[in-house]
């Protein structure tokens, strides 16, 4: 196992390096540790499952995972990889904000170490920290927003390769 001063450290440098706690001082990036979670998962391990409740968000600390969608698309059964996050990756970033069920699953793809933020302790944060909630909560409505504007680019132009429909 990892010595825990270690494994803090790490921890502190991966959010540090984090856009989403960019602007933070060493004290707020230590604040904000104090509500996570560290955990590991070995190799082909599920860490959600599409189609539970979401509640928490993540940062891959070590290693890789893949989100995968598991639902049968045209007779196909088995799951199809969308995305891999590497060190440094984070996802699920919306289940802090409301608790809606995961559309997609993720899996460990080799032993990884994930810093997991579940919603009641974000919440908290917000509350009783409420300077560093507040500068963490701009960075992800940021993030958010540019996210979406990625999408509705991508959606402009799906809708672009779709032929129209001749009137009847």
């Amino acid at each position: 196992m990892f010595k825990k001063s270690t494994a803090e450290d790490t921890a502190i440098k991966v959010l540090k390096e984090c856009p989403l706690f960019d602007g933070l001082s060493s004290s707020e990036l230590k604040t904000v540790f104090n509500i996570t979670h560290i955990r590991e998962y070995a190799s082909d391990e599920k860490i959600f499952t599409e189609g539970t409740v979401g509640l928490c968000f993540y940062i891959v600390a070590k290693g890789s995972v893949e989100i995968v969608s598991e639902t049968n698309v045209q007779g196909e059964s088995k799951p199809r990889a969308i995305k891999v996050y590497n060190e440094g990756g984070y996802f699920s970033e919306a289940h802090l904000f409301t608790e809606t069920n995961h559309t997609v699953s993720c899996i460990s793809k080799e032993l990884s170490r994930l810093i997991i933020f579940t919603k009641p302790d974000f919440d908290d944060l917000i509350k009783l920290k409420s300077k560093i909630g507040n500068k963490v909560l701009l960075k992800f409505l940021e993030f958010m927003s540019e996210e979406l504007e990625i999408l509705y680019k991508e959606n402009k132009e799906l809708l672009r390769k779709i032929p129209e429909s001749s009137s009847v």
